[in-house]
């Protein structure tokens, strides 16, 4: 029998632990840097990732400080800079051809990365939730984040492809994007 209480408290879960990301896939979708299928992979990629150590994370609490996993947010810092930098040297050469090819291959990752960084929350809802329930309900709670994953990419590529939004988020996106990363590997650094 499906259980509406749990199947909608993971629900709940999901959203209140990837609110922020939500935003942070509209600015990936807005940067034609980023293929979508490579920020829809990447997020999947980081948000399996945040599961997994979750599960495993209820036994590395007692052996790595909460203090170093903090650290984590130097990587969207790192990234922010880089796409500061990029902004600021950016030139229409065959080089620049080159390192976007590089850069493509590279965005799945860099997705995945910022949404590992990013999740200091959901493995601190995660971590004690798969704590307290059966295997079978972590089985059903993963399901439902990667129905949720998939709604959210749809939300956050509608929201930048809506007509009164996608002038903006073309014109300034790429503009804000870095500043975005910065901010929150700020925040992560500052938890």
């Amino acid at each position: 029998m499906i259980d509406v209480i749990f199947i909608l408290g993971a629900v709940i879960a999901f959203t209140a632990t990837n609110i922020d990301d939500l935003f942070l896939l509209v600015f990936f979708f807005g940067n034609k840097n980023y293929k979508n299928s490579h920020i829809v992979i990447g997020q999947y990629l980081g948000v399996i990732s945040l599961i997994i150590i979750s599960s495993m994370g209820y036994f590395f609490k007692f052996i790595i400080p909460s203090s170093l996993i903090s650290l984590l947010g130097i990587f969207p810092i790192l990234i922010g800079i880089k796409e500061l930098i990029k902004l600021k040297t950016h030139k229409n050469s065959d080089n620049d051809l080159n390192q976007n090819a590089e850069f493509k291959r590279s965005s799945i990752f860099q997705v995945a990365l910022v949404t590992i960084s990013n999740g200091g929350d959901n493995i601190g809802i995660y971590m004690p939730l798969f704590a307290s329930i059966s295997s079978s309900q972590i089985i059903t709670i993963v399901l439902i984040f990667m129905i949720m994953i998939a709604i959210w990419c749809f939300i956050s590529h509608s929201l930048v492809n809506h007509r009164l939004l996608r002038d903006k988020i073309e014109k300034y996106g790429h503009i804000i994007f870095p500043f975005v990363l910065i901010a929150i590997g700020i925040y992560i650094l500052s938890i």
